[in-house]
């Protein structure tokens, strides 16, 4: 059985897997389309209980969704550059790829917000960094700097739900000590 390399916490491989774990495995691949099971999964599954609460989570999370996944997968991207988490990095900026999001976009996200196309988009993701970053400091001003780019209350408030999500899974991931899956690594040559 392998384990995190710092927390000496133990990933539960796929042939490993009984019971709930197994069906929880089998619900994350088809539900999320791809043919392995992601350590920050595998991470979790000594704990059945853990484990399906995060999977019931994110199972709804993404299911429920209605802002465009490539806008979803660009702000979780952006708060995990942010905060230096290198799995939710390497596995958010794998996902903007799969979903279209050009080298260029990629680049401002990470160096320059500010050079974000369209503006719409650009808004949206700063306002979701400060809402991740420092929720204290959000003014009346942050709110209808997004609502002028047409955003509607539902969309607010899932931008709200995904900054949260962002900085829920960086620190997950930070405080396992999760290893960037090797699919996502090799994908992205790292």
């Amino acid at each position: 059985m392998p384990f995190t390399s710092i927390s000496s916490l133990p990933l539960i491989e796929e042939g490993e897997a009984t019971g709930e774990i197994k069906q929880i495995y089998a619900a994350v691949k088809r539900e999320m389309g791809i043919p392995v099971i992601p350590n920050s999964i595998k991470s979790l599954a000594s704990s059945p209980a853990a484990l399906k609460i995060y999977w019931d989570f994110a199972s709804s999370f993404y299911q429920n969704m209605t802002l465009p996944q490539s806008l979803v997968a660009m702000i979780l991207f952006t708060i995990a550059e942010r905060n230096q988490c290198k799995y939710c990095s390497a596995a958010n900026e794998l996902t903007c790829r799969n979903l279209g999001v050009d080298e260029q976009t990629l680049s401002a996200l990470v160096q320059d917000l500010g050079n974000v196309s369209p503006q719409r988009v650009r808004v949206i993701i700063e306002f979701a960094l400060k809402v991740s970053q420092d929720p204290q400091s959000l003014v009346a001003g942050d709110y209808q700097r997004v609502r002028a780019e047409g955003v509607s209350t539902a969309e607010l408030l899932e931008v709200i739900l995904i900054a949260a999500v962002g900085k829920f899974n960086d620190t997950l991931a930070d405080a396992l000590k999760i290893d960037v899956d090797d699919m996502v690594a090799e994908a992205l040559s790292l």
